[in-house]
């Protein structure tokens, strides 16, 4: 029998929005589950295009989109470091579509800062990392110093003697020299320039005795013959013979300068792991390990489980090495 009268307008126009609200729900429902990502994943990179961590992103990125079929564009933020481009992925909505680089260097930063603008622990979650490249120490190829061992040996002998120059005083080469002085127990003088180049002419022009340096800026000086390593973090494909600092007792003093990718904290599970799983797939990829390779890299891959890790304990022995330095921005 059909409702007549006011009360059954009321009671149809009560079912119509009880139709109205499950259709919104169910549309709801049929939103929320498309598969991510429906849309272009912006990276973003705390150095100018051409820097270090720019071309690190670039040797992997066009794979990792062909297998998440959307693009992934990276967006360079400069700034103070990397600070400004962890500022905005931090205060970023936690949804995957903002991605961020992150190296140790950044590690680094938020050890000596006094007043860091985000928590690089609760900010953030990994994603994953790939490579990484070594600290050498070298000098001049004229040095008398033809062994790691004959160096150690005449500091020990000659404290305040020796100068070592670095590429600055918070960057990675510049700790693992420091951590190796308290190692080794030796008293050689540290001179941080301002980046690669005047180290390189300083210690080519013989005002430093020694460098502790990335090898991206001195490769073709070590082939050339124009300098000689003494020692190193990781193996060299280049020069094998080199010894690495684990080899010599020095295995504490060789912080991983790592590359790796990350999300704010708070995305999604589901988002998370097809992020994850998609950055170990594309490890895997012989172009990307070549183009990685290509640029001084070692290829090893490092999962989210284990990168936290490796930031927790670089976080923690460069802390305590800035403390006792004095060294803080």
């Amino acid at each position: 029998m059909l409702a007549k009268g006011k009360k059954g307008i009321r009671l149809i126009g009560y079912f119509g929005l009880v139709l109205c609200f499950s259709a919104i729900s169910v549309m709801d429902s049929y939103a929320q589950k498309k598969e991510y990502p429906e849309r272009t994943i912006k990276l973003l990179v705390g150095t100018v295009p051409g820097g270090v961590s720019d071309l690190w992103t670039r040797a992997w990125i066009d794979e990792f989109s062909k297998i998440l079929k959307v693009p992934v564009v990276i967006e360079n933020i400069g700034g103070a470091s990397t600070t400004a481009a962890l500022i905005e992925a931090a205060t970023a909505k936690p949804d995957g579509y903002i991605l961020n680089n992150v190296s140790q260097s950044a590690v680094a930063g938020f050890a000596i800062a006094s007043k860091p603008p985000y928590d690089l622990f609760k900010d953030f979650v990994p994603i994953g990392a790939l490579g990484s490249f070594p600290t050498l120490v070298v000098v001049e190829k004229s040095s008398p110093f033809k062994t790691h061992e004959e160096l150690m040996d005449y500091a020990k002998k000659n404290p305040k003697k020796l100068k070592c120059g670095t590429a600055g005083a918070t960057i990675i080469s510049h700790f693992n020299f420091e951590l190796l002085k308290q190692i080794a127990d030796v008293d050689i003088i540290m001179v941080p320039f301002k980046g690669s180049p005047p180290g390189i002419t300083a210690l080519l022009g013989k005002h430093v005795d020694l460098l502790a340096i990335s090898p991206t800026a001195i490769l073709g000086l070590l082939k050339a013959g124009r300098m000689r390593a003494l020692l190193t973090t990781q193996k060299l494909e280049d020069f094998p013979e080199v010894p690495l600092f684990s080899e010599k007792g020095l295995a504490e003093a060789g912080i991983i300068a790592w590359q790796g990718v990350f999300a704010p904290s708070g995305i999604p599970k589901e988002v998370h792991k097809k992020l994850a799983d998609t950055f170990e797939k594309i490890t895997k990829d012989p172009n990307v390990i070549k183009r990685i390779q290509t640029l001084g890299f070692s290829t090893e891959y490092q999962n989210p489980h284990d990168l936290a890790i490796q930031m927790k304990k670089d976080f923690d022995k460069i802390s305590a090495l800035a403390k006792k330095l004095g060294i803080s921005e």
